[in-house]
């Protein structure tokens, strides 16, 4: 996550507190434009074991962070039009940051820039510029399992500063959660040049140039078979020296009946390294309307990976997790209960497995 200097926090705090006030009449500056203030809070506590003792956190939830956007469109004539975004994430003991040795967040740096673009719409498709999704970004998190919340392929979101106890030492080791397990999606959000297709049959192909001429290609697809919503990505991306290059998708299915399946995969190539790091995620999940209040959602994955963190290691994930929507108040609460196991190539260690539970609620607005 990129950090803003100490006077763009105060400058954008003040920016985004004159908004808080102003919420109702939030007025676009010029003629002819609509503008949109909108954003999330999410807040949860996170209860988490490393098989020596337990922990508790009150924390913002990675998996989707409290933040705020604001977004103005310019509609022109014959599928012409303009439109930016700015979006900043406000994130005070983020569930990627919290361990045992650091249990509140307390250096101030709650900000960070997501989103800072521009985009052209125009019949040939969408061109972007700016600080923003890279063509790759989100291609291995495709899920319509409506439990992604708390659940998805970034499996480490829930509890990824936790760290590893070494049973035989009895010590705290510096291996956090979110070291030994990666999704691979894409190259996330960035400052890109970036073109979107229009959408054909249910595709649109989309590619990116990135500062220090890293790229990426990636390919989508949405559509319905029979009372069966599929939707996929997939990409292929290279960023030197980090590595050569990179595949990543995910596929996802909801049957009317509310089962649902996903799947999604990656790998590396690194250059002049013996590391393959690579992963598979496969969840089953469930979805109704049980409630007059809203949708409930319950699920099941797995998660496998190799050499994620170094050479030889071996990560598993198991998780659960239920989200009940509360439509009236845009609000959902959700519970997620995960297992992690991480199996390393070392003689001075015998990790134990670390065990995080994550309720919370998120509120749009």
């Amino acid at each position: 996550m990129r950090r803003l200097p100490v006077v763009s926090i105060v400058v954008v705090g003040l920016v985004l507190m004159t908004f808080g006030f102003a919420f109702a009449q939030v007025q676009p500056g010029q003629k002819n434009v609509s503008l949109e203030l909108s954003g999330q809070l999410n807040r949860g506590l996170l209860i988490a074991n490393d098989g020596d003792e337990t922990d508790f956190f009150n924390v913002d939830n990675d998996n989707s962070s409290t933040r705020f956007r604001l977004v103005g469109k310019y509609k022109g004539n014959n599928g012409f039009s303009v439109g930016t975004r700015i979006e900043v994430q406000v994130e005070s003991n983020s569930t990627a940051d919290v361990n045992q040795n650091n249990k509140r967040d307390g250096d101030g740096d709650f900000f960070g820039l997501r989103k800072a673009e521009i985009w052209f719409d125009t019949p040939v498709g969408r061109l972007s510029v700016g600080q923003g999704s890279t063509a790759s970004d989100l291609t291995a998190e495709i899920d319509l399992s409506n439990t992604w919340l708390v659940a998805y392929s970034g499996v480490a979101d829930l509890a990824g500063g936790i760290l590893f106890f070494n049973d035989m030492t009895e010590t705290l080791t510096d291996i956090a959660v979110g070291s030994v397990f990666a999704n691979f999606d894409g190259l996330g959000r960035d400052d890109r040049l970036g073109y979107d297709s229009p959408t054909f049959a249910g595709f649109k192909l989309s590619t990116s140039w990135v500062t220090d001429d890293h790229w990426d290609v990636a390919l989508r697809y949405a559509g319905e078979f029979g009372g069966i919503k599929v939707a996929s990505a997939v990409s292929y991306a290279k960023r030197e020296p980090a590595f050569d290059s990179q595949v990543s998708g995910s596929i996802s299915a909801l049957h009317t009946s509310g089962v649902n399946a996903t799947f999604a995969s990656g790998f590396r190539d690194i250059d002049d390294s013996e590391q393959e790091p690579y992963y598979v995620y496969f969840k089953l999940g469930y979805t109704s309307k049980f409630f007059p209040a809203g949708q409930s959602s319950f699920s099941i994955d797995y998660y496998y990976g190799e050499e994620i963190g170094l050479i030889e290691d071996e990560s598993q994930s198991i998780g659960f997790a239920f989200v009940q929507n509360i439509d009236a108040f845009a609000t959902e609460l959700y519970i997620g209960l995960r297992n992690y196991d991480l199996d390393r190539d070392d003689a001075s260690l015998d990790l134990n497995n670390v065990f995080g539970v994550l309720t919370g609620a998120r509120v749009k607005f």
